[in-house]
């Protein structure tokens, strides 16, 4: 609806706009006529087509109101004036194209960012959010020179309940150019169905990350010109093993430094929420691409993981060393369960590298290691991107598959794997392909 209201504005004012090139003058009648015709058609759709009032039209909306007022204010054919009549505004050629791309520019954040209508949640528990910034004192700031500490932003999402009861942790880690709400969906669904979530953000690893102060930390510059080399096969193998280290670390150390926070803070006498009914020694694990390497690395590191899940995500942390053109893997056991959700694209990948490929030895080692995949996904599908932006979305790598319907099912699975490991309910029927 709202691109159908955009294309609809685009053509009347390109109209319009013709008349006046046409006649060499601005007609006020016509102005007028047109601008409120266009604000009434905007007002219908929001009462009654559903098209809200967010942000996202607060440009189109100026650029409407400035409209009716140039029309009544600017061009007043036959007022008059210091005793004179006053003619129409002439229009100047060049007026057009100026003209439609002022509109243009207007209608981008609303091109970019359409009306969200949020995926329904399948849990019977209300739930609540709430941020924190949290100061790593024993780290200093690798992407600063002055001394400081590391600052990691969470957000959790929680289950509202008067029963006293507590519930198991799901952390998750976002991926390169990410940041806390990439899978909000899966988060609301989790905390309806009786979960503690906790989404990690990584300051400069995320594309924007807002502290409780207010601050905005916007992502590393020589980050996202390394992950751009690295998914634009730019840059070898070791090179590639040595710029992807340092990333796996801080991850690694964020995630570990959140889960012993939350154990502290749960830990205290009169805990506040979400902490006072959240059972830090019952944590599920998963992330999304670095995220998700990030998160299986993390499983290995506390006992107090129960199930970790990989979302099209190569495990680059569990790749110990580079010589002779291969890759050397940790070839520890790994201790719980773990699951790949995978494109088929990546999963025909993999297949295609067979044991030299990272994952593969990882999951054959795992107490329980199981891969999937969807077809017709791209890497975006994994989050919410598509919903919230689908230009932005198809740019960094979606499928033809529908974009609400593959969260719905993939989020489904991720809510039925943790309940079987965390909560011992239901049974674990995964399917090779959805």
């Amino acid at each position: 609806m709202s691109y159908f209201f955009l294309a609809i504005l685009f053509i009347a004012e390109l109209v319009k706009e013709g008349i006046f090139f046409g006649k060499r003058k601005r007609i006020p009648v016509v102005q007028m006529g047109f601008i409120t015709a266009e604000i009434l058609f905007f007002l219908l759709l929001v009462i009654f087509g559903g098209l809200p009032l967010d942000t996202a039209w607060l440009f189109p909306g100026i650029y409407l109101v400035c409209g009716l007022i140039s029309a009544y204010f600017l061009f007043p054919e036959g007022k008059k004036k210091d005793g004179k009549i006053r003619k129409a505004a002439k229009y100047h050629p060049s007026a057009l194209p100026v003209h439609l791309l002022l509109l243009f520019l207007c209608m981008i954040p609303a091109l970019l960012f359409p009306p969200v209508i949020p995926l329904p949640v399948t849990g019977g528990y209300a739930y609540e959010t709430v941020s924190f910034t949290w100061i790593d004192d024993a780290r200093e700031e690798e992407f600063c020179s002055d001394g400081s500490s590391r600052r990691v932003a969470v957000q959790f999402w929680y289950p509202v309940s008067g029963e006293g009861e507590n519930f198991p942790l799901i952390v998750f880690s976002h991926g390169a150019f990410g940041y806390r709400m990439s899978n909000y969906s899966a988060y609301t669904e989790l905390a309806s169905n009786g979960y503690v979530v906790c989404s990690v953000e990584h300051p400069y690893h995320a594309i924007f990350s807002e502290l409780d102060d207010g601050e905005v930390i916007i992502v590393d510059k020589q980050f996202m010109s390394d992950i751009s080399r690295i998914n634009g096969d730019g840059m070898p193998e070791e090179e590639n093993f040595r710029v992807t280290r340092p990333w796996l670390r801080l991850r690694t150390d964020d995630l570990n430094f959140v889960m012993d926070e939350i154990t502290r803070l749960c830990g205290e006498e009169d805990a506040p929420l979400p902490f006072s009914i959240t059972d830090p020694d019952n944590i599920g694990l998963f992330g999304h691409s670095l995220g998700g390497a990030a998160a299986v690395t993390a499983g290995r590191e506390r006992p107090q993981v129960r199930a970790v899940i990989d979302l099209d995500g190569t495990m680059l942390g569990e790749e110990t060393g580079f010589a002779d053109g291969k890759y050397q893997m940790n070839t520890e056991p790994y201790p719980v369960p773990l699951l790949c959700i995978d494109t088929s694209e990546h999963y025909e990948q993999g297949q295609k590298y067979g044991d030299q490929y990272v994952n593969h030895v990882i999951l054959s080692l795992a107490k329980d290691g199981r891969e999937i995949q969807f077809t017709d996904a791209g890497h975006m599908n994994f989050t919410d991107l598509p919903l919230f932006s689908p230009p932005l979305a198809a740019l960094l790598g979606t499928g033809t598959r529908d974009a609400g319907e593959c969260l719905v099912t993939m989020n489904g699975i991720i809510r039925d794997y943790f309940d079987y490991y965390l909560k011992g309910q239901g049974t674990l029927s995964l399917q090779e392909t959805y």
